[in-house]
């Protein structure tokens, strides 16, 4: 444990003109960093550093989970809150621009663990292996985990911003020039050959060999160099006659034979890893609700599915500092109704609310048990209080309900999770103790308080309801292994391998109390793209990959003007919002050279 929490400032290891803070202003003890990083102890401490860099990409509000949720068909942003997101969310013309600390943060994270990696790389021939403190299988396993982050950084990297600086030498001075390359350069020369280097050097498994949990292994490099692939296949596959890709700057490298060999390597690589799972200690959890239950927390805990994941639990005064916050990000305001917070329901941010078509993407309810193990339905009374009156339309018409809960333990708030008429509201809101209970049917869902909670990442282990969580969280899992291989088999025309794939991730999720096997199977003829993106949104809801995926295949534009309930359909324009805007003090500090160019339109 110790070993992967331990941290090491690396304030000096500056590229780009970033870091994280003012570097500029900062005093530069590089040439010291340098020498201690080229120690047997240091080598590994240099690792670390970049893994407790990841775990801040995952777990604040300005990371991962601001850029990929809010702003797309799953989850807007409920504009009211204090929140910082809400400008991206919306996709706000004016306010959301080369400044926003969002694509700021992700670039400079970014380049600062690049920078730290390409020294591991580059002195994975000189540094000491005679030693205890680095034998030469764990340089080796090092230099896989390092090539991987390297890779995982540059993917994060082109998906947001296309185009960026692609460089694999330490640089131990900041510097004021730099060139943008064309991403194509950092698939080819990082991102596809580092994956291959981490499947052949990093352990095999987060099951096996003891490997310490939140480390990198041989089977997420395969799982991420499916996706690299399939994303290189999209990319491809973007043909400027179509209008859906308006804007789109990836039709440019439209070549329908490079679509089809990277969908191939995308298949192949996501089935072999599906077929090699056994062996690998790798199965999808028996029941869906079990991926997001503390008592499965890590792959040492029991977790076949991880494949990679973000450690939370470092030490309070860990230089990163804090835990995670992702468990208030989807909780909804019930202390509005219930006049308190409490441990089990959380502290309630209310800010990624999901949207109407999340809702409805979560059908055959009866037989799908992912519902009910995504979305809370039911609150309880956990003090002695009177009740009121509350009001919201139902079918067009505005209606007033009463609610005079008052022993703790009974019913408070129900969300049946469909519609109801204004009779069966009142005839079905009594408990057990003649009581009248809330019951928010979909007509009554807001931006605020009124949304049912989503539960993935909920702790009910803190100490208080307002604590942040050190629970880990899942980055890549296997579940998702086989909807890239749905998707990839789809877009090759093989629609009975893509139902196949899709089909066992269904019969994992069906009610097998209620239904017989095959309940939930679909035909080869109902596969889509909007069936496999619907499917996704049932199966990784909130898991950080929305945005990503709906830019990937090309329908950013198509679902949020469709399906946001919010502000971003009104904002989003296909001109600027398939990028993210290159942040303005990286063109700032592009002082000699070339200018930095930025993203069209920002």
């Amino acid at each position: 444990m110790k070993k992967i929490l331990s941290t090491l400032v690396l304030s000096s290891m500056v590229m780009l003109g970033t870091s994280c803070a003012d570097f500029l202003e900062e005093e530069n003890h590089s040439n010291v960093m340098q020498d201690f990083m080229a120690t047997p102890a240091g080598y590994g401490m240099a690792l670390n550093s970049v893994y407790a860099n990841i775990r801040s990409m995952y777990s604040a509000e300005e990371g991962i989970h601001g850029l990929m949720n809010p702003g797309t068909d799953e989850i807007k942003n409920n504009v009211a809150g204090s929140n910082r997101t809400k400008d991206l969310a919306v996709y706000d013309r004016e306010k959301f621009n080369a400044n926003n600390e969002y694509p700021r943060k992700l670039w400079n994270d970014a380049y600062v663990q690049i920078n730290t990696l390409n020294f591991i790389v580059e002195n994975a021939e000189k540094v000491d292996v005679t030693t205890n403190e680095l034998t030469p299988e764990m340089r080796d396993q090092y230099l896989g985990e390092a090539k991987f982050l390297r890779a995982f950084n540059y993917f994060h990297l082109v998906e947001q911003f296309g185009d960026v600086t692609v460089t694999t030498t330490y640089n131990a001075s900041p510097s004021t020039s730099a060139e943008r390359h064309d991403m194509l350069k950092a698939y080819e020369e990082v991102i596809i050959p580092d994956l291959k280097d981490a499947s052949r050097l990093c352990k095999p498994s987060p099951q096996l060999d003891g490997l310490e949990s939140g480390r990198a292994s041989a089977a997420a490099a395969r799982h991420l160099l499916a996706r690299v692939y399939l994303t290189l296949a999209w990319v491809y596959d973007k043909d400027p006659s179509n209008p859906a890709y308006e804007g789109n700057t990836q039709t440019k490298y439209y070549n329908p034979a490079k679509a089809k060999e990277y969908y191939q390597l995308a298949y192949e690589t996501a089935t072999k890893l599906i077929e090699d799972a056994p062996s690998l200690g790798l199965k999808l959890m028996d029941n869906y609700a079990d991926l997001f239950d503390e008592a499965f927390d890590a792959p040492s805990l029991g977790n076949t599915e991880t494949l990679f994941v973000a450690r939370m639990d470092w030490d309070d005064d860990n230089t990163y500092g804090g835990r995670s916050t992702l468990n208030h990000y989807f909780v909804n305001g019930y202390d509005a109704y219930l006049g308190e917070r409490n441990l089990n329901d959380g502290r309630c941010y209310s800010w990624f609310n999901p949207t109407q078509y999340t809702y409805n993407a979560f059908n055959n309810r009866d037989k799908d048990t992912r519902y009910d193990a995504t979305f809370q339905k039911v609150w309880y009374a956990t003090k002695t209080q009177a009740g009121g009156e509350v009001s919201y339309v139902i079918d067009g018409v505005e209606e007033k309900f009463n609610w005079d809960y008052t022993v703790v333990g009974d019913t408070a708030i129900y969300y049946p999770g469909y519609y109801m008429s204004a009779k069966e509201i009142r005839e079905k809101t009594q408990n057990r103790n003649g009581n009248h209970y809330l019951i928010f049917t979909p007509d009554a869902y807001n931006g605020r308080a009124i949304f049912p909670t989503i539960t993935k990442f909920l702790d009910k282990t803190r100490a208080v309801p307002n604590d942040n969580t050190d629970r880990s969280y899942n980055i890549f899992r296997l579940g998702e292994t086989y909807l890239l291989a749905a998707e990839a088999a789809f877009k090759l025309g093989d629609n009975t391998n893509a139902a196949k794939y899709i089909n066992v991730i269904r019969e994992r999720a069906r009610n097998k109390e209620t239904c017989e096997q095959g309940a939930l199977d679909i035909k080869p003829s109902e596969v889509t793209l909007d069936f496999i993106l619907e499917e996704r949104t049932r199966e990784l809801l909130a898991e950080h990959c929305r945005w990503a995926d709906l830019a990937r295949t090309g329908t950013l534009m198509e679902r949020v003007k469709k399906y946001d309930d919010g502000l971003a359909c009104e904002n989003i324009m296909p001109e600027r919002h398939w990028l993210r805007p290159i942040p303005q003090k990286q063109i700032d500090q592009t002082t000699t050279g070339t200018p930095y160019p930025q993203n069209p339109n920002w």
